[in-house]
């Protein structure tokens, strides 16, 4: 239906009325009238077009908000010859503030609820005109309508308007309802609503990676732009919050969106912009103040809301013409993507409040919600290049390092081995020095002994014998010393007892056996062996031949740390021979003989201690060797 019956009524209130608060003459007149024909309505009724507005003024004073209503009606005469079936009545949209009621055949059907101001103006209207039968069908001895009202009761100086007017079954209907709502609605607040879950990850995001705040404007566009887009998806529910305080949140937040556009764009194209920013945030500060429903300031927001949208859209192509010329400065791809983008919402917001103001067909849609929809995407867009450009930065920094540490570990390898080459020669030289030595100071000086005295003829044969076999023991003893002893004190001193054993024995002399078991001498190296073996054979050999003992008892035992003194080990060497116990307080060398300084030298190079007692039954000499050696 492109037209309709229009007339203002003066004197009403804002509630409608639950009947027409008209004649019976003018109701009946009205059931008769047809079309365009009724050109001269004697109660004052004049054919409009539809779509049909009444002009809204840019601003207007407090005192319009506690005036009386405009009251407007429009008159749809229902054309014969509709299906006996239940019927609808769709309109793509209406608008105004106030309230908006449906009368059919002088009955009320519907009202709009909730607030005045933010009264679900951008969703398309769906009436049922009554008569069903429940199965779609009407009731049998249900007439059918034949003239549908509507009445829309105006705040003082803000117009209103009404689109073409649909009367049909629901299957013709339903379809056009739909896809409207979900144009004009559905679409904004399904993805305002994932925009906004976008935005909270983007927040946790930001709370972690604070050097990075371009997540924390992502985070500030989400829900600035939701809130802005309230006022567009709202129904006939009561809203949370006053009127007053719903129109400051949602308009203000058109210019917040806008300043955190502006932040966001500088981290785009990193170009400093310090007095434009001061004076946006500063503007959009000022109008978010003097706009507080509060007494004492501007006139209330809903009288000057048009003045508002134009102070905001001049804002907005001040942002977008600063912000492509630093892009295009600052050779930025995304920065000239997302100016460019935003330098739409200028003919938008022209357009949009051309359409609010009903200077244009009041069906056409609002582009400011579609708009922001293509700027988040954008942001996102961006956003998520940073974030796949931040992981690919790390994976290459990562595999720049893994590729460093790759040859560090190579030059690492190589210095090891070079320092186990060096070490293996080191311990080939120092063995060798170590044999070197040990083969001069005893194998080479008791041989230069014997060849002095056979030189001299000073030399029976049981000397030279004797001697030789002395030279046969020290060569035993550093064969011994190499065999691996692993850390085994016990396995060293069993070498020592095979060795020895058959010359005690041809002495005269018995050896017992008194050992236990003893823990590891993890530093018995076979320098540190080649000591022990030197200690103890001294220690026999004096037995041998200065005792006149019978027995020798070798035993091991195993100590405890008491006090200062570390936990060791002890080798007894016990004779029932004549006691020696040198002087304590007299040179080794000169009073105790070299063989005793030489025992005593070996026993502090391992570590240890040694001692020489005498028991009531003879001699006794002791070897405390450490479980742990300290650094020499």
């Amino acid at each position: 239906m492109k037209q309709a019956g229009f007339r203002l009524q003066a004197g009403a209130g804002w509630e409608p009325p639950p009947e027409l608060p008209f004649s019976e003459q003018e109701v009946q007149g009205a059931q008769e009238a047809q079309g365009a024909q009724d050109a001269q309505d004697p109660h004052g009724w004049a054919q409009v077009p539809l779509p049909h507005a009444r002009p809204r003024s840019l601003a207007e004073g407090n005192a319009s908000l506690q005036a009386a209503p405009e009251v407007a009606w429009y008159r749809l005469t229902l054309p014969p010859g509709l299906p006996e079936q239940e019927l609808f009545l769709y309109l793509p949209r209406w608008q105004t503030i106030g309230i908006v009621a449906v009368y059919v055949d002088g009955r009320i059907v519907y009202r709009t609820r909730g607030s005045r101001v933010w009264n679900s103006f951008n969703r398309p209207l769906w009436v049922p005109l009554g008569g069903s039968n429940g199965n779609g069908n009407r009731s049998a001895g249900a007439e059918q309508p034949h003239t549908v009202w509507v009445r829309m009761a105006s705040q003082q100086g803000v117009g209103g308007a009404l689109s073409t007017a649909w009367v049909g079954t629901e299957d013709a209907l339903l379809w056009r309802y739909n896809l409207r709502r979900f144009v004009q609605t559905d679409l904004i607040s399904h993805a305002s609503a994932a925009f906004l879950v976008i935005g909270l990850f983007a927040l946790a995001v930001g709370l972690v990676r604070r050097r990075e705040p371009i997540y924390l404007l992502f985070f500030a566009v989400a829900v600035t732009c939701g809130l802005r887009n309230l006022h567009y998806v709202v129904d006939d529910r009561p809203l949370p919050v006053p009127d007053d305080w719903f129109g400051w949140l949602t308009v203000n937040a058109l210019g917040w969106a806008m300043v955190a556009a502006f932040a966001f764009a500088l981290r785009v194209h990193r170009k400093r912009m310090p007095r434009l920013a001061l004076g946006i945030v500063t503007l959009v500060g000022l109008c978010t103040v003097l706009t507080l429903p509060v007494p004492h300031l501007l006139p209330h927001l809903n009288a000057i809301l048009p003045l508002v949208y134009i102070a905001i859209a001049l804002l907005t192509a001040v942002v977008a013409i600063s912000g492509l010329w630093a892009s295009w400065q600052a050779r930025s791809g995304e920065g000239m993507v997302l100016f460019a983008w935003i330098s739409l919402n200028v003919p938008a917001g022209v357009h949009d409040l051309l359409l609010q103001n009903y200077r244009i067909n009041i069906e056409r849609v609002y582009l400011a919600p579609y708009l922001s929809i293509g700027l988040f995407a954008i942001f996102l867009a961006i956003v998520y290049r940073r974030y796949v450009g931040a992981i690919h930065a790390v994976e290459v920094a990562n595999a720049g390092l893994e590729s460093q540490l790759a040859a560090r570990e190579r030059e690492l390898t190589a210095s090891h081995e070079q320092l186990r080459t060096l070490e293996r020669e080191q311990t080939l030289a120092a063995e060798r020095q170590r044999m070197m030595q040990d083969m001069h100071d005893g194998i080479g000086s008791s041989l230069m002994s014997a060849l002095r005295m056979v030189e001299r003829g000073q030399a029976s044969t049981a000397d030279t014998a004797l001697v030789l076999k002395d030279c046969i023991d020290d060569l035993k003893l550093a064969i011994d010393s190499l065999s691996p002893a692993d850390a085994d004190l016990l396995a060293l001193l069993a070498a020592l007892r095979f060795r020895l054993a058959p010359r005690l024995k041809a002495a005269g002399i018995t050896l017992t056996w008194s050992v236990q078991d003893l823990p590891p001498l993890p530093w018995l190296d076979p320098q540190a062996a080649l000591h022990v073996l030197r200690i103890l054979q001294e220690v026999l050999t004096n037995i041998l031949k200065h005792s006149q003992a019978t027995v020798i008892d070798l035993a091991t035992e195993s100590r405890p740390a008491e006090g200062a003194q570390p936990a060791c080990v002890v080798v007894r060497i016990r004779d029932n021979g004549s006691a020696f116990v040198p002087t304590a307080n007299a040179p080794h060398a000169a009073k105790a003989g070299q063989g005793l300084a030489n025992v005593r030298y070996r026993a502090e190079a391992l570590g240890g201690h040694c001692q020489w007692a005498a028991w009531e039954g003879g001699g006794e000499f002791r070897l405390g060797l450490p479980l742990v050696r300290g650094s020499r």
